[in-house]
């Protein structure tokens, strides 16, 4: 993408719509819609027909001039960076090949561009212009209906548990503190993939909900945790570390989230991915600025509790995307500390590219005074055909390996209950 000029147009009216009207209005055609639930999540951002896309962080970010009523944000380019993308260690050996084509990074300026606001009830569109519209992607007619059955499993219980011995191996040797291990999981399916969508955040929404759709790929996801948010100069990130199950009763599932919170082991591994998340940000950050704002809290969601600490800054004037992945990117809570001893290890034990899983996915405007952008967890990326997600956990020296196999059992149960419908 050279760096050019964008011109767009805003309008907007007041109205009340909710997270279904936008499904009932979503087509075919490549779009990107994010539609995160709760107290974090006061944007609906629905981008139809992609005008440019950047394909490589590094790359000049077009300039925007704007005019109309304007809204509070701007979320000028909306997409995905995969684990792979930004910044992965050139040092480390590749991985296997991809199961389909799949980019490393998609963030697309979309011609169309609707931004509703929830806590004023206002709906802004946009209408954009550049030099040369991107050609129209045909995309199939997926048919009526979704099913799917399961094709393909990465690890077998008892794999999943020698990999997490491994690492209390690697652990033990003083090599690293914690790794983030997962596995992953193919499905075959037929039909539309908006109503597996459409189920997945009926079953389990979450802050950051998604459904982004390139031509011949798709992704869904029904992220919980925020990577990185930019605004008034300051950056903001949240990971999440320390995972309990739901109970089924109120008395059940009040015990369970004490136990979360009071955990040694889950408070641990909360503190060492704080400490790295603190010192990834002095890199983008004004020092001494950098802060913990809160450690811990909680979130719940449909069928797990997460331990999820806030750690801040005030951000070095004049950012650039490139610049900002580099110091941050993987998050610390999808790589494990040391971070790049941890990718090395996680390499050697994984052996499938993860993809958009545990990348990140959101928007930013043009300039980086502003950015949402959250860890592609709980989340499916897909071909016409074939349908991936990865689940994990992160491991230390007291992590049971059984019950770390049942932890990534409880993360993608959203995801297969809702596959197996």
């Amino acid at each position: 993408m050279s760096c050019e000029e964008i011109s767009e147009t805003w309008t907007s009216r007041p109205c009340r719509l909710n997270t279904a009207d936008f499904f009932d209005d979503l087509g075919q055609e490549p779009c990107a819609f994010l539609y995160g639930d709760g107290a974090q999540a006061r944007w609906i951002l629905l981008g139809e027909e992609p005008l440019r896309v950047l394909e490589d962080v590094g790359g000049p970010l077009p300039r925007f001039t704007r005019s109309g009523d304007l809204p509070p944000v701007f979320p000028d380019l909306v997409g995905f960076v995969a684990y792979e993308g930004a910044c992965y260690p050139a040092h480390l050996p590749p991985h296997a090949p991809r199961p389909f084509p799949f980019p490393d990074c998609h963030l697309a300026v979309y011609r169309r561009l609707r931004l509703y606001d929830r806590n004023a009830g206002t709906l802004y569109e946009a209408r954009r212009q550049g030099p040369e519209p991107l050609p129209r992607e045909g995309c199939p007619d997926p048919g009526a209906g979704f099913r799917a059955r399961k094709v393909w499993d990465s690890d077998t219980p008892r794999g999943y548990r020698e990999k997490v011995e491994r690492i209390r191996e690697e652990i033990a040797r003083g090599n690293v503190y914690q790794v983030n291990l997962t596995r992953q999981e193919r499905w075959a399916f037929r039909g539309d993939l908006r109503l597996f969508a459409r189920r997945l955040f009926d079953l389990n929404p979450a802050p950051f909900s998604a459904y982004l759709r390139g031509g011949p790929f798709t992704v869904v996801s029904s992220s919980p945790e925020r990577f990185f948010r930019v605004g008034a100069g300051r950056i903001l990130a949240s990971p999440i570390k320390g995972t309990a199950p739901r109970g089924d009763l109120p008395a059940e599932d009040a015990l369970l989230r004490r136990n979360l919170l009071a955990s040694p082991k889950e408070r641990a591994e909360l503190a060492m991915i704080t400490d790295l998340m603190r010192n990834d940000l002095t890199r983008v950050c004004r020092v001494p600025s950098v802060r913990v704002e809160a450690f811990p809290r909680l979130e719940s969601y449909a069928n797990v509790h997460h331990l999820v600490a806030d750690i801040s800054g005030e951000m070095v004037p004049g950012p650039t995307l490139d610049g900002l992945l580099a110091a941050l990117f993987p998050g610390g809570s999808v790589t494990g500390c040391p971070k790049f001893t941890a990718m090395q290890l996680i390499r050697e034990l994984e052996g499938h590219p993860r993809m958009v899983y545990t990348g990140t996915l959101g928007w930013c405007s043009h300039d980086l005074s502003q950015a949402d952008f959250s860890i592609a967890i709980r989340t499916a990326w897909a071909s016409p055909e074939d349908l991936l997600f990865g689940v994990g956990g992160g491991i230390v020296w007291d992590s049971n390996p059984e019950a770390e196999y049942q932890e990534t059992v409880h993360k993608g149960s959203s995801l297969t209950r809702c596959l197996c419908s």
